[in-house]
């Protein structure tokens, strides 16, 4: 099963409906958690009466997608887990590009990030593998990371509020330095925790292991790292010019088409 990404108005709003609800013994981005449900009310039965058939029956489920699809899928690859919507067979989901889209607790969570998930959520997180292609910047946009770059941001306003134009310009084009006092006020305000707003939740990449695939601007070759999504929740969003262009599918199918090539030699 195969999800797409956002292409439509609709789905923008999805994207953006990112506070807390309950799904799955956890707490879900609530946008995906409606369209998981969505996806499998419409293709549910007509995927187990697939599995009906003779030469389906000993098949397993695997579903991917990228952005939108890659968060709807997590979600939805840990709702057949916890529901049992297929029986025991087998399911895994490949995601490629998703924001963080789920936090596992027990009933009793605080919320920290410490809870053990239950024994179903644990087994889907790690029958997922997710990916990011460099510098994108969706896989980190929740709504805890946006409020921390606002705040981020803020600080340097109040230090550059009343900066030359020309000083900003030469620091832009890296002529001039960045002066020490927005440094200070940007550390200063990263070691500030803003309070939780309600819905909020610090979410994550629900996956075993998120593939970090960087580009060398050498010799234009990637290299994928292996990272916990636990310790890549709790990075910023990093702003950068091609933040958003990374995004696109076809540079995650440049990415992967390179790994491949390069395991293959």
């Amino acid at each position: 099963m195969a999800l797409r990404g956002t292409l439509s108005l609709s789905g923008a709003i999805v994207d953006v409906q990112g506070m807390a609800l309950e799904f799955c013994l956890g707490l879900a981005h609530q946008g995906m958690a409606e369209m998981a449900e969505q996806v499998w009310e419409a293709s549910g039965a007509e995927i187990n009466k697939l599995f009906e058939q003779d030469e389906f029956k000993d098949y397993g489920l695997i579903i991917t997608g990228h952005s939108l699809g890659a968060g709807t899928s997590c979600l939805l690859n840990i709702k057949l887990h916890v529901d049992k919507l297929v029986g025991n067979r087998p399911v895994k989901c490949y995601a490629f590009a998703p924001p963080p889209t789920f936090f596992p607790c027990n009933p009793d969570a605080t919320g920290d990030g410490k809870a053990d998930p239950p024994a179903l959520v644990k087994k889907a997180i790690e029958n997922t593998i997710a990916y990011i292609h460099d510098n994108d910047a969706v896989p980190f946009l929740s709504i805890s990371s946006v409020r921390k770059l606002a705040s981020l941001l803020d600080a340097v306003d109040n230090n550059s509020e009343f900066m030359w134009f020309y000083d900003r310009w030469a620091i832009f084009h890296e002529m001039k330095d960045v002066p020490k006092d927005i440094f200070d006020s940007v550390d200063e305000a990263a070691k500030n925790e803003a309070e939780m707003v309600d819905g909020e939740c610090r979410m994550k990449i629900p996956a075993r292991v998120v593939v970090w695939m960087q580009k060398d601007e050498d010799n234009n070759k990637f290299v994928g790292y292996g990272c916990d999504a636990t310790k890549v929740a709790k990075n910023t969003v990093f702003m950068s010019q091609d933040m958003f262009s990374d995004h696109l599918p076809e540079q995650y199918e440049d990415a992967l088409d390179f790994l491949l090539a390069d395991q293959s030699e």
